[in-house]
């Protein structure tokens, strides 16, 4: 019978075990000889004693005999599971005959092919301090160093109400129309850094993610420095915002505009200190009303103002619109529109969001539309909240469309505005081909007066283009900007924090939605299945850095 039936003996984690099985009588039994000479083979250090004991027991389990004596050391090596860090755990052995080193542990290191980040003065205090049995980091990868976005200071307000250092901040929440003179440094530029990569302890690289340069640019009258640190005013005038451009307009007061004015135009901030009046109109490049606004119409390329009520006008802003009421009005802007107190009976058409932030304000009848978020106290009109439960109509009280998502139309004028960039900047190409051959022959030999006359002519066609696509590249900037959000918001949502009742019609992505029911504090959004509904407070608040917080 071969002796791996008669007895085992093995070894499991540094203990000797020794087996031997039960024999039936008259079979052939395990020699006690036999085993001593495997364990003397293994260099085995026992109590014969012991040995004898386990032998006549024959019980047929594994039994203890002694420990196994090493002589070599035992490392083992332990990578995390991201390879940021690799662990050593020193065994020693039960007799030391030869002292570990440096050069041993480095062989083993280089067997796990980790080459990086080796911590030489850990393994040094691990041999010189004998650390045994207490895993020690011996290599580590390095952390990525993401960079930081860049920021700006905005010099042209007092040092107590500027943003806090280092913090990103809307534009278009600051306050503006500041009076400042040419050469005033508006804006300071802090840019983003790259940030530094990292590796894993086997030599990976773990990429860092470069800091956002943040985004305001010159626009009309102001202009860089040299080194793109500053926004420096290029002419006196108060300053103006439009998107994430800062320019510097002149300003036009008048007390009202009525039959006394007339129709009211001017390239550049128009401040109204009254009312305007009935059938009279208003451009400019920024409006702010202190009182009321009839049936008019207002119209700018950046934001229009009214301390009081839009009432039976038409507006449209390239900027935002913010009042304080807006009844029986047509109202279109390119931005936001914030009202304080109540929209009646008015079509409003917000590119990016509609927003009512007061608790008290209502919406009630007309259209509601924007292009990524609408927030609303109530929605009907204001005395069906007072009533009581059981006073409530089961009949619709209210006839009020709201709608979110970027229109087939603004999406069609999106793509229309990128050919006409290219186009645009393509006839400018043409343009330089005319001029620099000329412009070199009139340094070096002289043009003759129609010559002279076609550079000109040349000359003012580029830069007419130029300037055409620079304003068409300020759309385009915007129109992402409000793209990249509807992505985010996933084509639209609508907050309503108070209450709804029915009657009201909610698109989302111009999918449907009837209220039948009064209902309160809902947000409406898009989904596989359609609009849904969940309560408000469960979601506005990752959505609130959206809305603007304008200054008082």
């Amino acid at each position: 019978m071969p002796k791996a039936e008669l007895y085992k003996i093995s070894v499991v984690e540094g203990k000797v075990l020794v087996r031997v099985p039960p024999q039936l009588v008259g079979a052939q039994t395990a020699s006690l000889d036999d085993i001593q000479a495997d364990l003397h083979l293994m260099d085995v250090d026992y109590v014969p004693e012991k040995l004898l004991e386990i032998y006549e027991k024959t019980t047929g389990d594994f039994d203890y005999l002694c420990d196994e004596q090493t002589k070599d050391f035992t490392l083992q090596i332990e990578l995390t599971k991201d390879e940021s860090a690799v662990f050593l755990n020193i065994v020693p052995p039960t007799v030391e005959e030869v002292p570990l080193t440096e050069e041993r542990i480095y062989a083993a290191l280089k067997e796990k092919d980790i080459y990086q980040g080796i911590l030489d003065e850990n393994i040094k205090k691990m041999i010189s301090e004998k650390i045994y049995f207490e895993p020690t980091m011996v290599a580590c990868g390095r952390i990525p160093v993401n960079g930081k976005d860049g920021y700006a200071e905005v010099l042209f307000l007092p040092e107590s109400d500027r943003p806090p250092a280092g913090t990103q901040f809307n534009l278009r929440e600051i306050p503006m129309l500041q009076e400042v003179k040419v050469g005033d440094e508006l804006i300071k530029m802090f840019a983003a850094t790259a940030g530094e990569d990292g590796f894993t302890i086997t030599g990976k690289v773990i990429g860092a993610s470069a800091g956002k340069e943040y985004k305001i640019f010159p626009g009309r009258n102001t202009r860089f420095n040299e080194e793109r640190t500053h926004i420096i005013a290029t002419h006196d005038g108060a300053l103006c915002q439009l998107g994430d451009y800062l320019s510097v307009e002149e300003v036009k007061v008048v007390d009202k505009v009525d039959a006394s004015t007339g129709h009211v135009r001017f390239d550049g901030v128009i401040k109204v200190r009254g009312n305007i009046s009935d059938r009279y109109s208003v451009e400019g490049v920024r409006i702010d009303v202190a009182g009321t606004v009839g049936k008019s119409r207002l119209r700018s390329i950046g934001d229009i103002r009214v301390a009081q009520g839009i009432m039976g006008s038409m507006v449209q802003a390239g900027g935002s619109v913010i009042a304080q009421t807006i009844t029986d009005a047509q109202i279109n802007a390119a931005e936001n529109v914030i009202v304080y107190d109540y929209v009646i009976n008015s079509k409003v058409n917000a590119g990016n969001n509609l927003d009512i932030p007061t608790q008290h304000g209502y919406a009630d009848g007309g259209t509601l539309q924007a292009g990524n978020l609408i927030r609303l106290p109530k929605v009907g009109p204001p005395e069906e909240f007072s009533k009581e439960e059981d006073e409530v109509a089961e009949l619709p009280t209210t006839n009020t469309m709201l709608e979110v998502g970027i229109s087939l139309a603004s999406r069609k004028q999106f793509n229309t505005l990128l050919e006409n960039i290219q186009n645009n900047f393509n006839e400018f190409e043409d343009k330089l081909k005319e001029i620099l051959p000329l412009f070199e022959q009139n340094l070096s030999e002289g043009l003759s007066p129609e010559d002279l006359d076609g550079l000109v002519t040349a000359g003012e066609e580029a830069s007419k283009k130029s300037r055409t696509i620079f304003l068409e590249n300020k759309k385009i900037r915007h129109q992402r900007e409000i793209n990249h959000l509807n992505e985010t918001v996933n084509g639209g949502i609508v907050f309503i924090t108070g209450g709804i009742q029915p009657g009201t019609a909610i698109n989302v992505r111009r999918m449907r939605y009837n209220v039948l029911t009064p209902t309160s504090s809902m947000a409406y959004h898009y989904s596989q299945n359609g609009v849904q509904s969940a309560p408000s407070e469960t979601m506005i608040d990752g959505y609130l850095k959206y809305l603007l917080k304008l200054p008082a």
